[in-house]
C-alpha cells in the first residue's frame, strides 16, 4: 500500500463533504471525510483493515463486461495489469477517462465507494505521468499547416492594414475535433489555389491603392428579420433601424449610394440620415417604396457607414392579441413596435473621377520609404519588401526570399510604368508564398544533437508563431517578432509578459468568437432556423444578441483572467433590451449590452441557461434532451458518447387531438433496449434537466403539448438533481471535470490537431498546477503555452521519413 499511498498524496481532487464543496488532498487523511452520497456502497474485502488492490477492483467492477466474450463498448480490459499502467498508455488513458468522469461503471451498477474509487483512479493516473515524464512524447504536429479562412484575413489585417471579407474570397474550411483549424484536414488544391491567386490580386490592389479594372459595386443586404424600431447597436442615439457597414473605398473619388427601403410603414415621409464615421454627409426624406441614390466624396479607405432613420415619436400599437416579435412574421403585425418602414439595402459603387490613391492605412503600413528619385527606387523597394517579408513570413527572411520578390517588383516596375506598380506586382507574389499560406515547421537534421532521443525544442520564431495564432489567430506582431528573435520567450517571465500582453490586446477577442463559437457550437446561430411557432418570436436581432451574449461572458472570464467555473456558475450575465424581454427580465432598454446581475435563483446562470446554447441544441419544431445531454457530455464533462448506430428510427412528433406523451416518455423506448440503454442512460438525463427551457431558450413549465415538465435526472456518477439549477451545482461540485475539458479543448486549439493519450499527462500538469488559484483562464493558457507538447515536437518515424522521400 506505500507505493498507492504515495501516488495518491500528491493528486489534488475536489470533494464533495456532507455539507458544502471543499478542496482536499487525495490522501489517506482527506478521504476518511470524503462523502459517498449517490454512489452504490461496495463489496468489503473480508479484510477490512486493507484496501482491496487495483486489480481485485478491475477485477470485480469491470472485466464483468470488458472481457474478451462481451468486449463492452469494444473495449477489453482482460489481461491488462493496472499496476502496469503505462505498458498500455492508451488504453488506460481510456479508463481514466472515463473514470473522471463518473462514467463507469454504468448507472445502476455496482460500484466502490467514492475515496476507493479517487484513490484507483489516481493510482492509474500517476503510473502515467511518472512514466511520462521520464520518457516525454510532445506528438507531431504536420510540417506544413495551412492558414484557415480566418486566419488569412486575420493576417491581411495584421500585415497590411486592409480589411477583408474572407467569406467572399475564400471557401469555407474542413473541420476536425470540433475546430477548422486542423493541420490533417487543411489541404490545398487546384481550386483553392485559383481562390488564393485572385484574393491576392484584390488585396495588393487594395493595399497600394491602385485604381480597380473597372467600377465596383458591393451590396450590402439587411434582414427582413431585424428590428428596426429602436436605435441598433452602434449607431447615433436619436436613430432608429438602418444598418452600420464596414467598407473599403479603393482611393479618393465619388461613390454612388443607393439606399433600399421597404413601404410596408405606410406613405408616413421618414427622414433618414446617412453618416460616415460619424459625420452626416446626406439626409433626406423617404416615403413608401423608394430607393434614393446619390454620389458623394469620400476619401481612400476603411470607413464606418452608417444608415438610419431619425426617430420620431411612434404610434400606440393597441391590438387585441399580443403581437408577434418577428418583424417578417406570416400575420404581418411587424414586430412588437407595429410595421414601420425599413431599411433594406445599402449599394455602394465606384471610384468615379478618382484623385488618386489617398493617405489610406495600407499605404502607410505598406510604404514606409519613398524614394524621391529612380535611383533610389530598388533600395526602397528591398526595404519594403524586407520589412513586408518579416512580418509575412513570421520571422527571419532569408537574401533569396527578398531577391525572389525583388524580380517580382522589377517585373512590375517595367509593365507597369511606376514604382507603386512594382511594388503591387511583389506584394501579390507575397501573398501566394508557401511562407505565408503555411505556417512550417521544419525538422532539423537526424544527426542535430537538439534532435537526439527523436524529440527537439521548436525555435523561438516558430513558438512565437504557435503563441500568436493560438491567442489571435493570426501572424506575430513586431513585439512578439523581438522577444523571440532576443531569446525572451524562454523565460518564464519573458513569456508569461507576452501572454499577458497578447491577451489584453483587442485582437485577442477572437478566443472567444472562434474559439468559444466552435467548442461550444455557437456559431451555428447564423444557421439555426426554429420552426413553427418558434418562428414567430425569433428574428435575426434575437439571434445576434443570444450569441453575442456567450461572447461577451467568455471574454469577460478570459480577459479578467477568472475561475473557468464562473462559465456555468456566473451570477451576472450580458443583455440588451431584445435579448431581456426574451428571458422575460425587465427594466433593460436600447440595443447596447451591459452586465446585469442575476439572483441567486436564476435559471440564467452560467452558459446552461444561455439562449444561444439552448437554440443551437434543440432541432427546429422541438426540444432534443439527446442532443443537449450530448452536448453538455462533450463540452462540459468532457466524456463524448459514441456515435449512434445507424438507421435508429426518429421520435414520432406527429400532434393528434389524443395526449401526446413528454419527450422523456418516448424516449423511454429507447432506454428499454439494451444496445440503447448504455449510452441514453448517460446521455439523457443530463438534458432533462434543460427541459424547462423550450427550443429557442424560453422559460416554460409545461412542454409544447401542454405536459407538465419533469426536469429530474442524475449524473453517471450517481448525483441526483431536478432542474437546471441542481444540474449545475452537481457540476459545480467537481470542477476538475470541467477545468479538465476546457484545458483539452484548448490544447486541440493551441496545436492544431487532437490530443492523444501521451497528451494527458501535460494536461493534467497544468491542472495541478492551477488548481490553486481555481483554474484560472489566464492561468491554463500560460500552462499550455508553457507545456511540453506546445514547446517541443517529436520528429518522424523512419515510416514516415520513407514516405517523404518518395513523395
Amino acid at each position: 500500500m506505500t507505493r498507492l499511498l504515495v501516488a495518491t498524496a500528491t493528486s489534488i481532487v475536489l470533494v464533495p463533504p456532507a455539507t458544502g464543496v471543499a478542496l482536499r488532498a487525495a490522501g489517506p487523511a482527506a478521504t476518511s471525510q470524503q462523502s459517498t452520497a449517490g454512489v452504490a456502497p461496495a463489496p468489503r474485502s473480508a479484510n477490512t483493515a486493507e484496501s482491496p488492490s487495483e486489480q481485485t477492483l478491475v477485477t470485480r467492477y469491470c472485466l464483468g463486461c470488458h472481457n474478451g466474450r462481451t468486449k463492452a463498448g469494444g473495449f477489453v480490459l482482460e489481461g491488462l495489469d493496472p499496476t502496469r499502467a503505462a505498458d498500455h498508455a492508451e488504453d488506460w488513458e481510456k479508463v481514466v477517462r472515463k473514470l473522471r468522469g463518473g462514467l463507469m461503471p454504468p448507472a445502476g451498477r455496482p460500484r466502490p465507494d467514492e475515496p476507493t474509487y479517487l484513490r484507483l483512479r489516481s493510482s492509474i493516473e500517476g503510473q502515467l505521468d511518472r512514466a511520462s515524464q521520464a520518457k516525454p512524447d510532445p506528438g507531431r504536429t504536420e510540417v506544413a499547416h495551412r492558414l484557415n479562412r480566418l486566419e488569412y484575413t486575420n493576417a491581411i489585417r495584421d500585415l497590411l492594414a486592409v480589411e477583408i471579407n474572407g467569406a467572399d474570397m475564400l471557401p469555407a474550411d474542413d473541420s476536425s475535433y470540433g475546430f477548422d483549424n486542423i493541420a490533417g484536414v487543411l489541404k490545398m488544391s487546384g481550386a483553392l489555389m485559383e481562390r488564393y491567386l485572385g484574393a491576392a490580386r484584390v488585396i495588393s490592389r487594395l493595399a497600394v491603392g491602385s485604381a480597380p479594372p473597372a467600377v465596383g459595386t458591393s451590396v450590402y443586404r439587411v434582414s427582413a428579420e431585424v428590428q428596426q424600431h429602436e436605435r441598433l447597436e452602434q449607431l447615433p442615439y436619436g436613430t432608429r433601424g438602418g444598418t452600420l457597414i464596414r467598407h473599403v473605398f479603393p482611393q479618393d473619388a465619388e461613390y454612388d449610394f443607393r439606399v433600399g427601403v421597404s413601404g410596408r410603414g405606410g406613405p408616413t415621409p421618414q427622414q433618414l440620415e446617412l453618416s460616415i464615421d460619424g459625420e452626416r454627409v446626406k439626409l433626406f426624406t423617404v416615403s413608401g417604396r423608394e430607393q434614393p441614390e446619390f454620389r458623394v466624396p469620400v476619401t481612400g479607405g476603411p470607413h464606418d457607414v452608417a444608415v438610419a432613420f431619425l426617430r420620431t415619436t411612434p404610434d400606440l400599437v393597441e391590438q387585441v392579441r399580443e403581437p408577434f416579435a418577428n418583424p417578417d412574421a406570416p400575420s404581418g403585425t411587424g414586430g412588437q413596435a407595429g410595421v414601420v418602414t425599413a431599411v433594406t439595402s445599402v449599394t455602394i459603387a465606384g471610384p468615379h473621377h478618382a484623385s488618386g490613391s489617398g493617405d489610406t492605412p495600407s499605404r502607410r503600413r505598406v510604404f514606409t520609404c519613398t524614394p524621391t528619385a529612380p535611383a533610389q527606387e530598388a533600395r526602397c523597394a528591398r526595404t519594403i519588401l524586407t520589412t513586408l517579408a518579416r512580418r509575412a513570413y513570421r520571422g527571419a527572411v532569408t537574401t533569396a526570399q527578398v531577391d525572389v520578390l525583388a524580380r517580382f517588383y522589377e517585373q512590375g516596375r517595367k509593365d507597369g510604368g511606376s514604382f507603386e506598380n512594382g511594388i503591387e506586382l511583389a506584394l501579390r507574389r507575397l501573398l501566394v508564398s508557401p511562407e505565408f499560406l503555411y505556417r512550417i515547421e521544419a525538422d532539423p537534421a537526424a544527426t542535430d544533437p537538439s534532435a537526439a532521443g527523436g524529440v527537439y525544442r521548436i525555435n523561438d520564431l516558430e513558438l512565437a508563431s504557435r503563441l500568436s495564432f493560438f491567442l489571435w489567430s493570426s501572424i506575430p506582431d513586431d513585439a512578439l517578432l523581438e522577444a523571440a528573435a532576443r531569446g525572451g520567450l524562454r523565460t518564464t517571465a519573458g513569456l508569461l509578459g507576452q501572454v499577458r500582453r497578447m491577451l489584453a490586446d483587442p485582437k485577442a477577442h477572437t478566443l472567444a468568437e472562434n474559439f468559444g463559437g466552435q467548442w461550444l457550437l455557437i456559431r451555428n446561430m447564423p444557421t439555426t432556423r426554429p420552426g413553427e411557432n418558434y418562428a414567430l418570436n425569433f428574428d435575426d436581432t434575437l439571434r445576434y444578441a443570444m450569441q453575442r451574449e456567450t461572447e461577451l461572458l467568455l471574454d469577460s472570464v478570459i480577459r479578467e483572467n477568472r475561475g473557468v467555473m464562473e462559465l456555468l456558475t456566473a451570477d451576472y450575465t450580458f443583455l440588451n433590451e431584445r435579448l431581456a424581454q426574451h428571458y422575460g427580465m425587465r427594466g433593460i432598454q436600447g440595443s447596447h449590452f451591459r452586465r446585469v446581475p442575476l439572483p441567486a435563483d436564476s435559471p440564467r446562470r452560467g452558459l446552461l441557461g444561455h439562449g444561444s446554447i439552448l437554440t443551437v441544441t434543440s432541432p427546429a419544431i422541438r426540444t432534443s434532451p439527446v442532443i443537449r445531454g450530448k452536448w453538455v457530455l462533450n463540452n462540459i464533462l468532457g466524456t463524448p458518447p459514441p456515435d449512434p448506430p445507424p438507421n435508429v428510427p426518429a421520435l414520432n412528433d406527429r400532434r393528434t387531438q389524443a395526449k401526446v406523451k413528454t419527450v422523456r416518455e418516448r424516449l423511454a423506448q429507447h432506454r428499454a433496449n439494451a444496445v440503447c440503454a448504455t449510452c441514453h442512460s448517460m446521455i439523457d438525463p443530463t438534458g432533462f434537466a434543460l427541459e424547462n427551457f423550450d427550443a429557442i431558450g424560453r422559460w416554460r413549465t409545461v412542454d409544447e403539448s401542454y405536459n407538465p415538465i419533469d426536469a429530474s435526472g442524475q449524473l453517471p456518477d450517481g448525483s441526483s438533481f431536478n432542474g437546471v439549477t441542481e444540474l449545475r451545482a452537481s457540476l459545480a461540485a467537481r470542477p476538475e471535470r470541467f477545468a479538465h475539458t476546457v484545458v483539452e479543448k484548448l490544447m486541440t486549439y493551441a496545436l492544431g490537431r487532437g490530443v492523444e493519450a501521451y497528451d494527458m499527462p501535460a494536461i493534467r500538469k497544468i491542472l495541478r498546477d492551477t488548481a490553486g488559484s481555481g483554474y484560472r483562464m489566464q492561468d491554463l493558457m500560460l500552462g499550455i503555452a508553457q507545456s511540453y507538447p506546445f514547446q517541443y515536437r517529436r520528429m518522424p518515424s523512419t515510416a514516415q521519413q520513407a514516405a517523404n522521400k518518395g513523395q
